[in-house]
């Protein structure tokens, strides 16, 4: 055997191959997941060049094989952290491990952490947070199984599992309506992200049915942190002018951070303003806070991002799977019927 073959490392052998490290692996180790060209494809190359792991190298290689990429957004935020515990919990039951990635909405390192998982072979890779289209492009190049968690991308077609974020947004519009307000606001995600502009769009389309016109002037753009919403409360109440009579926040985070300047500032909720927001995290129950939000059963979605990922680990799986998840609104106190259908001409 050539002395200098026998250097390479499978994460050089893979690229070489154009296919991951972990595809590498599986086809090594006779494991599933691999189709028989491939498997003999990768098998005859590596016989060419002489290519075998020492054992440091082969341990390593089986740590890899038994590990889960997961990059998401900010694990501050108690959705995601939700969802990287079930995922977790799940995955190590099974006796996978998971290595999380933060990427903080940051679409360059979520590149620098994907082209990561291109040299090390992770058995595979959950994301919670793709959002852009710089990202689709590097995702296609990615050869692992890959399950996306809460986002549509464009030219994805791959695994993916969400919530029905129409369906949310046209939830938390009707639950207003059926209260009687008629002037209401929306402070949106980022405007990349289909989540955000899912929930708007369903917010919009309750709107439609009912003749009700988009206050535009009261449509906000928020990065789904507590700070942004408590920036847009401020913007919120320096206008007086035809101001609604209720609000619906795209994630709890932005509604708890809005809802906490505008009482400082005197308003009332839900007397004065009401507000409907959604993920329903941990914090939305607690008394003071008591937000009205749509749940999007987080273990739900765990569970099948699991289910999509091990299918493709264990070779089952015979074509991509699109899991939708309904929705539910948990209604508490930030929300108040208005007196009768027409008494919403807006906050003075």
């Amino acid at each position: 055997m050539d002395k200098e073959h026998s250097k390479y490392s499978i994460s050089q052998v893979a690229e070489m191959l154009g296919v991951a490290p972990s595809t590498v692996s599986r086809a090594i180790s006779g494991k599933k997941g691999v189709g028989k060209e491939q498997r003999e494809k990768i098998l005859k190359f590596v016989e060419e060049i002489g290519y075998q792991p020492n054992t440091a190298a082969k341990e390593d290689l089986q740590e890899y094989a038994k590990t889960i990429a997961l990059i998401l957004g900010d694990i501050r935020n108690p959705f995601y952290s939700d969802l990287v515990f079930n995922i977790q919990r799940f995955l190590n039951e099974r006796g996978y491990l998971v290595m999380v990635f933060n990427s903080e909405y940051d679409v360059e390192r979520e590149v620098n952490i994907l082209e990561m998982t291109r040299r090390f072979p992770f058995a595979g890779l959950i994301l919670i947070t793709a959002q852009s289209r710089k990202l689709e492009e590097y995702l296609s190049a990615i050869n692992i199984p890959m399950v996306l968690v809460n986002r549509i991308l464009t030219s994805y077609h791959g695994d993916s599992v969400l919530a029905d974020n129409f369906q949310a947004g046209y939830l938390a519009a009707m639950h207003l309506i059926d209260l009687y307000h008629t002037n209401i606001g929306f402070i949106c995600g980022p405007g990349v992200s289909s989540a955000s502009s899912q929930r708007f769009e369903g917010f919009k389309q309750a709107l439609n049915n009912f003749n009700l016109k988009l206050n535009e002037r009261f449509v906000y753009e928020s990065d789904l942190k507590i700070e942004s919403g408590r920036k847009i409360a401020k913007a919120f109440l320096s206008s007086t002018e035809n101001r609604p009579t209720a609000m619906i926040a795209v994630n709890d985070m932005t509604a708890i951070g809005f809802m906490d300047e505008c009482k400082k500032e005197g308003l009332s909720i839900p007397e004065d303003l009401s507000v409907v927001s959604f993920d329903d995290i941990m914090y939305s129950s607690i008394e003071g806070i008591n937000l009205t939000s749509v749940n999007q059963h987080v273990e739900e979605m765990s569970e099948h991002a699991v289910r999509l990922i091990l299918k493709q680990l264990q070779g089952d799986r015979t074509h991509p799977e699109r899991i939708i998840i309904t929705p539910d609104l948990i209604v508490r106190k930030s929300t108040k019927q208005l007196e009768s259908l027409g008494s919403d001409k807006g906050l003075e």
